[in-house]
């Protein structure tokens, strides 16, 4: 590698091998200049120039470095910039003996023979004064010299847009690669390994095909309820970790087996609609311990229902009236529920008159701004009477209580 007198260092020679090759021109006075082209003060009467007219990074190793540092900031390998060096070589020299065409002859024929820096040459040229300290002879990849091959649309904007002077005969060569990294301490090299721990392991991708309530496929799935996930693969083999993903919660299932997984879901779940996956996280290292990732099921949708909040025996329901509120007066239901709503969440309270074959009417709470148990419901004043409460959220409906006789009991209100 090298260090930032890389460029120079082969601008330098660029110019020392030319130079070299400027006995194959015969031209007389000849010599090799690296300035402006349209700086004519400098330019030679007869000779070749040497431009360098743009820096591009190199496509292939432009990111051979990355990454550079460890999370912590620790050292993990110099940075380093690869670049490649685009070089315009002017000729100048009187043309009705054609020196320039001669000069331009005897460069490319030096170029095509030789097309990269001989370490040598670099050595040499790293012995001028101002490039002392230039390390570009201990670089190991080659500086090699390709041609650019222009349009005369490329050539046009070259000359007129860039150097704004008249145009004289030119060649382009790209030199590729140039490396160059900082002066930081190499670091240390990565310990030896001293033992291995190869695990192979069958693929088999767990399949949820349903997701019950524990009590039984007919029972609605509440806050922190028991569930079932039906379906194959869903033990993993020795090696791995079985686990449910629940909302975003890792859950250990507390019965296990290849086609039936039994979890406990968090309280604090949100009601709607809810997904899970059965993954299986395998155990590496030495004591082992799980690691991300693994092998996952598709993704398998339940319902998670509201549950209205109630204490005692018979129970007690936390829902509420309040009358002649707001102006114009008009009465409101407040309800208190479990999992809290969760913002953007929408709420809907449904009012039904007992006895079967009746409508429910509906009321909108809107969508909640922040996490809250508690719900306020603009119920007008509706007709007096006994009224089952339902509470409607992300289209998940809290359940109804039954007697011995399935008739539904509550939550209600009288009104």
């Amino acid at each position: 590698m090298s260090n930032a007198l890389a460029i120079a260092t082969v601008t330098q020679t660029l110019q020392n091998v030319l130079t070299e090759a400027l006995v194959y021109a015969n031209v007389s006075g000849a010599h090799v200049t690296a300035v402006r082209p349209d700086d004519p003060a400098h330019l030679p009467t007869t000779g070749v120039n040497i431009f360098l007219y743009q820096v591009a990074p190199n496509p292939a190793l432009r990111n051979n470095d990355l990454p550079t540092r460890a999370a912590d900031g620790t050292l993990l390998q110099r940075p380093q910039v690869a670049l490649d060096l685009y070089y315009l070589l002017t000729f100048y020299g009187d043309d009705t003996q054609l020196e320039q065409q001669r000069l331009l002859g005897a460069m490319t024929l030096a170029l095509h023979a030789q097309p990269w820096l001989r370490q040598s040459d670099i050595i040499a040229a790293q012995a001028t004064s101002f490039l002392n300290g230039a390390d570009l002879a201990s670089q190991t990849e080659r500086v090699r010299f390709r041609p650019v091959s222009f349009s005369l649309e490329e050539l046009s904007k070259l000359w007129s847009f860039l150097l704004k002077t008249d145009y004289v005969l030119s060649a382009a060569y790209v030199a590729s690669v140039v490396l160059i990294d900082t002066a930081d301490a190499v670091p240390p090299p990565p310990l030896p390994v001293l033992t291995t721990n190869v695990l192979a392991l069958a693929l088999q991708t767990p399949v949820i095909t349903a997701v019950t309530a524990a009590q039984g496929p007919a029972t609605l799935i509440l806050p922190g309820a028991q569930i079932n996930l039906i379906g194959n693969n869903l033990l993993g083999p020795p090696g791995t970790e079985t686990v449910v993903l629940a909302g975003g919660v890792t859950l250990t299932p507390s019965a296990a087996s290849a086609t039936q997984l039994t979890v406990t879901l968090p309280a604090t779940l949100p009601a709607g609609t809810q997904t899970v996956q059965a993954a299986q996280l395998q155990l590496l290292g030495s004591p082992p311990v799980p690691h991300g990732g693994g092998v996952q099921s598709a993704p398998a949708m339940f319902t998670l229902s509201p549950l209205i909040r109630r204490s005692g025996s018979p129970p007690v329901y936390q829902v509420a009236m309040q009358t002649g509120v707001g102006s114009p007066p008009a009465d409101t239901l407040t309800v208190n529920l479990d999992p809290a709503v969760q913002p953007g969440q929408r709420t809907i309270l449904t009012l039904r008159p007992p006895g079967t074959g009746t409508l429910p009417t509906l009321f909108d709470g809107g969508t909640a701004t922040s996490a809250t148990n508690t719900l306020t419901f603009p119920i007008g004043i509706p007709p007096p009477g006994a009224y089952l409460v339902q509470v409607i959220v992300g289209h998940a409906e809290s359940p109804l209580d039954f007697d011995a006789s399935g008739q539904a009991i509550g939550p209600g209100i009288t009104l």
